[in-house]
């Protein structure tokens, strides 16, 4: 009997699977295994960051007017499962006619947030997100005169 299970070649399990040696120490090793990855599962979720929500508020610096249709990047990196990789996430989004926009489901710690609006400098600055429904300000700067 062949079965492959990840994480186990070369153990126990597949020496007595692939040995023949009797269908009942294969079904209980196959069943630690299982009992094994399912752990590993829990054990990863237990362990992820807490999530909140962000909201970010675009205003003009001079007026302190919303601005609506602001372009919004909101970046982290995540950790995936218990190997400690690291994925780049990034999110888009525009302002609201009150300047406003709400991202959910971001992990704690830093994020690098980017605005860009028509007429408006560039933003761009990292963030600590440590408290639940944080808010975002933005207040962005007309652009320089070219001399």
């Amino acid at each position: 009997m062949m079965v492959a299970v990840p994480g186990l070649e070369g153990s126990k399990f597949e020496r007595v699977v692939m040995g023949r040696q009797g269908s009942k120490s294969a079904l209980a090793i196959l069943a630690t295994g299982l009992l094994m990855a399912i752990a590993n599962v829990a054990a990863a979720r237990v362990a992820e960051t807490p999530k909140t929500n962000v909201t970010v508020v675009v205003k003009d610096a001079e007026t302190a007017q919303p601005i609506s249709q602001a372009h919004l990047t909101l970046q982290f990196d995540e950790k995936e499962g218990r190997l400690s990789r690291t994925k780049h996430i990034a999110f888009s989004a525009k302002t609201n006619p009150q300047g406003r926009y709400k991202f959910t489901f971001i992990p704690m710690g830093t994020i690098r947030l980017i605005v860009t609006a028509d007429r408006h400098q560039t933003f761009s600055k990292d963030f600590e997100i440590t408290q639940p429904n944080q808010v975002i300000e933005v207040k962005l700067k007309k652009p320089q005169p070219v001399l």
